[in-house]
C-alpha cells in the first residue's frame, strides 16, 4: 500500500515525499517521490546507496556531470559525493542503503 499511498500524493506534492519502505539491522530502503517541478536538494549519503526508478525519469546531477534514468535504470551512489536528483517528470524511485 505504501507504493499507491505515495503514488496518489504525489500530482499534489509540493516538496519531496520520502517514505521508509523497508528495514533492517545495517539496511533500509527508502522511496521518494518527486512531482515534475520538484528537486531533492544537494546532499551525500555516508554509506553505500543505489537508485532504483520505478517510476517516471530523472537526472542524477553531482558537481558537472549528469546522468539521466528512465524506468527500472539504477546507479550506484558513490560514497560522500554531494549530488542532487531533479524529475524529467512526476516520478518515484528506491533508495538502498546498507
Amino acid at each position: 500500500m505504501l507504493l499507491k499511498e505515495l503514488n496518489r500524493e504525489l500530482s499534489s506534492a509540493s516538496k519531496p515525499l520520502v517514505k521508509r519502505f523497508e528495514q533492517a539491522e545495517g539496511s533500509h530502503v527508502l522511496a521518494i517521490g518527486l512531482n515534475h517541478d520538484v528537486i531533492l536538494k544537494e546532499h551525500k549519503s555516508d554509506i553505500p546507496a543505489r537508485i532504483v526508478v520505478i517510476k517516471g525519469a530523472i537526472t542524477y546531477i553531482s558537481g558537472n556531470n549528469s546522468i539521466h534514468l528512465d524506468v527500472f535504470d539504477e546507479l550506484e551512489i558513490p560514497i560522500g559525493e554531494y549530488h542532487s536528483i531533479e524529475p524529467r517528470e512526476a516520478s518515484i524511485f528506491f533508495v538502498i542503503k546498507k
